[in-house]
């Protein structure tokens, strides 16, 4: 039996074949709805962990309020979904290396770890979508962060994450249908789109 999970893209599993999945994206690259369509209609995983929804459940009008406790339901549901061996994705901007060692540890467990990375071009790109979403009612980012982040997720993903998981797929996600930039296993990147390829690389340094 093969199980996938979430870790929104990114984990999943819990038997020797279950497959761990994991959606690290910059901020606003449009994780959540990316994960929200492609969990239950391509990976069959119906376990979406978000703490961004859950701190909007929490306080719809002032979720930015409820982050701390947010914070700590999301690690709870993932150790929920770890303890009963249920394929779960969650979603994360990718921008520090903690969830190296959670990668580490499933994998040991058993479980199949894999990445789905979503890319925007440029950090104005991802400030705009920001802004987009408080036009719509959603939560801000502090631009600072958006500026700390963006190059930091990127070369996490290049440099660390993409070897250390199953496999591993970037996609850049500046259009309306993402475009596969490039796909690995292991040391073994297979590049699809030179060019997207060669600008997150100067992105990244």
């Amino acid at each position: 039996m093969t199980e996938r999970w979430a870790l929104p893209w990114n984990a999943c599993g819990g038997l020797p074949d279950a497959h761990l999945l994991d959606h690290r994206r910059p901020q606003r690259a449009g994780k959540t709805t990316f994960a929200l369509e492609y969990l239950p209609q391509v990976a069959q995983c119906s376990r979406f962990v978000n703490a961004d929804l859950i701190a909007a459940g929490l306080s719809p009008l002032a979720p930015e309020r409820e982050l701390l406790a947010a914070s700590r339901l999301f690690l709870g549901e993932i150790e929920a979904c770890i303890a009963k061996r249920e394929d779960f994705a969650f979603e994360t901007t990718l921008a520090g290396r903690s969830y190296l060692k959670l990668v580490r540890r499933l994998q040991t467990a058993g479980w199949r770890v894999e990445l789905i990375y979503l890319a925007l071009p440029s950090m104005e790109m991802s400030k705009l979508r920001v802004a987009e979403r408080v036009a719509h009612g959603g939560h801000s980012i502090p631009v600072a962060d958006i500026e700390r982040r963006f190059a930091r997720s990127l070369g996490n993903l290049l440099n660390s994450f993409s070897t250390q998981v199953d496999a591993c797929r970037c996609f850049m996600n500046s259009d309306a249908s993402p475009e596969l930039v490039f796909e690995q296993q292991g040391e073994v990147r297979n590049v699809v789109h030179m060019p997207y390829y060669q600008h997150l690389l100067k992105e990244a340094a």
